[in-house]
C-alpha cells in the first residue's frame, strides 16, 4: 500500500463517475474513486494506492481537513470475499480433475469465505485508520 498527497489542480473529461485530473503538472485519466465521487478543482486529498503512482487500483481516500474516509462498501468486500473463495476452490477442482470432485469439496467454501472477508475488512480497517492519521 502506497500513500499519495494529491491536490488536484485541475479536474476535467468527468463522466458519470471517472474522471480525469492534473496533478503538480502531470495528468492522470480515466480515474475511479471508492464512494464514487468526483473530487473539485483545488481539494488536496490523502489516496491510498495498491502500488506507486498505480491509479487503477486506488485503495481508499481521504479529502484532508475532513474526517471521511472512502474505502470500499461493506457489500462490495463481501461480494470480492465470496468470488475469491469460490475462485479458491474452483482452482482445486481444476488441479485436481473431475474425478476429485464430490459434494465434501463444496464443504470447505463458507469458511474460506469467512476467512476471506475478514481478512478484507481487516484491510479496511487499517485503511482507514492511516488514512485518518494523515496530516
Amino acid at each position: 500500500m502506497h500513500i499519495e498527497h494529491i491536490r488536484f489542480d485541475k479536474v476535467f473529461d468527468v463522466q458519470a463517475r471517472t474522471f480525469s485530473f492534473t496533478s503538480a503538472g502531470k495528468n492522470r485519466y480515466g480515474v475511479v474513486l471508492p464512494g464514487r465521487i468526483v473530487p473539485y478543482e483545488g481539494a488536496t486529498c490523502a489516496v491510498a494506492l495498491e502500488r506507486p503512482d498505480d491509479w487503477s487500483r486506488v485503495l481508499g481516500w481521504r479529502e484532508l481537513g475532513t474526517q471521511e474516509v472512502f474505502v470500499p462498501g461493506h457489500g462490495l468486500t463481501a461480494r470480492s470475499a465470496f468470488f475469491e473463495a469460490a475462485g479458491m476452490l474452483l482452482y482445486v477442482i481444476l488441479q485436481g480433475g473431475i474425478g476429485f470432485l464430490t459434494p465434501w469439496l463444496l464443504l470447505p467454501l463458507p469458511f474460506v469465505f469467512v476467512w476471506r472477508l475478514m481478512l478484507k475488512r481487516r484491510r479496511n480497517s487499517t485503511l482507514r485508520q492511516v488514512l485518518l492519521a494523515q496530516p
